[in-house]
């Protein structure tokens, strides 16, 4: 999976958290059969739930490429692709990592 986060390539401990662009922590976790690098578990499960969230509302199977703006406390505008096709929405995140705003942009 291709991620940029805030105009930089993300996931691996050289680049970057894959949510987030930090690269403090060492933490990883496998998405879509792919082992990314997150500064924290909180991240990798905002993460999670948010690639979820996506496949949830496409039907994707996965998610070729992801591009993030955006912070915790101003939330985050996403594109997600796969296949050829694409999702633009904006996301932020409850105090648990949990998926707390979702909304589909046009």
């Amino acid at each position: 999976m291709r991620i940029v986060v805030n105009g930089k390539l993300a996931g691996t401990k050289e680049q970057g958290c894959a949510l987030c662009g930090g690269t403090w922590g060492n933490w990883y976790q496998e998405v879509d059969g792919e082992r990314l690098f997150f500064c924290c578990d909180i991240c990798a499960k905002e993460f999670v739930n948010m690639i979820d969230k996506v496949k949830e509302i496409t039907g994707w199977k996965k998610v070729d490429e992801l591009v993030i703006e955006g912070d915790y406390y101003r939330g985050r505008n996403c594109e997600a692709k796969s296949g050829g096709k694409s999702l633009r929405y904006y996301v932020k995140f409850g105090e648990d990592a949990e998926v707390s705003t979702f909304r589909v942009e046009s």
